[in-house]
Order: structure tokens, then sequence, then C-alpha cells
């Protein structure tokens, strides 16, 4: 079996803790557009729009999916919801 010989590798004398995370933000910052998976919570979800899910739930009522009782819960929760956030 061939092998190359192995060759010196000099270590690295340690970086003062500043300059060491300036190089680490230098790194950081030039590799951070090739990541494939977006950071947790760089956006906010888009606001819902309270009338068009109160327009599908009578919709959804009117045909006979959804009870009474069932479309005054839901109701009551998108409002709800709603009044939380504003």
């Amino acid at each position: 079996m061939l092998r190359p010989r192995q060759t010196w590798m000099p270590y690295a004398y340690r970086r003062p803790r500043p300059q060491q995370e300036y190089y680490n933000q230098q790194l950081h910052t030039a590799y951070s557009s090739t990541r494939r998976v977006a950071p947790s919570g760089s956006a906010p979800a888009p606001p819902s729009d309270k009338f068009a899910d109160l327009k599908e739930l009578d919709r959804l009522r009117q045909s006979g999916v959804l009870s009474d009782a069932e479309f005054t819960a839901a109701k009551t929760r998108i409002l709800d919801a709603g009044s939380d956030t504003t």
C-alpha cells in the first residue's frame, strides 16, 4: 500500500480573544450566505386575514360541515387571537 509521506504541519499560536472573535465574525459573514436552511425566526409569520377566515368559517357552517357550536367556538378563537396582537 502506497501512502504519501506525512508532511510537517506547524501549529498556529493562540490568538488573543478579541482577535479570535473578530476572525470568527469574518468567517461567519463570509459563509453565512452558503447556509441551506434559513435561520429560525428570521421572518415573522404574515398576519392572518381575520375577515377571510370568518368568511371561510361561515361558508363551512352554511354547507353543513360545521355545527353552530363549532362555528361559534372557532369564531371566538379567531377574534381572540386577533385582539392579542393588536
